[in-house]
């Protein structure tokens, strides 16, 4: 399972996506309060750490053991609240990086076929343009504008 936390002292609107975005991938979302990352590796081996410069959600650091493995530098549009349930999440679309390490279907022959097969409610939309547009439903929850991957 991967868990979700943020900077200390996050501003509302990181909060906000931190709880929309973690109840959309499927993560435990951990209210970080004083906890140092050791303690935070102590509880999970995989997180996700949101980071923020004034006040907007900036960067997701992915952690694999206590090793920075990815960070994805965004921009946060839309927000909204939406009651979901626990069904997988696919990514249509070009990525510049594999949805499995953040818990999603993969892009292989199998899991295209798989989400053909299944009525997914959970689907990312990429835009060539860098957008990723997060639907449940139907329903636009999410928009995030990827503005770069960066690797360790």
């Amino acid at each position: 399972m991967i868990t979700l936390t943020t900077s200390r002292d996050p501003s509302q609107r990181t909060r906000s996506f931190a709880k929309v975005i973690s109840r959309y991938m499927n993560w435990y979302y951990l209210q970080r309060g004083k906890l140092s990352m050791e303690d935070l590796f102590e509880k999970s081996d995989r997180i996700v750490l949101i980071r923020e410069i004034k006040g907007n959600p900036a960067f997701l650091d992915l952690y694999t053991g206590n090793k920075k493995s990815m960070t994805m530098r965004i921009n946060v549009g839309t927000i909204k609240k939406e009651k979901m349930d626990d069904s997988p999440v696919y990514f249509a679309g070009r990525l510049p990086f594999d949805p499995v390490i953040l818990g999603a279907m993969p892009k292989i022959d199998a899991g295209e076929k798989l989400a053909r097969k299944l009525n997914l409610k959970k689907i990312v939309y990429a835009r060539k343009d860098g957008k990723l547009i997060f639907t449940f439903d139907g329903r636009e929850v999410l928009t995030v504008k990827l503005l770069g991957v960066y690797e360790g």
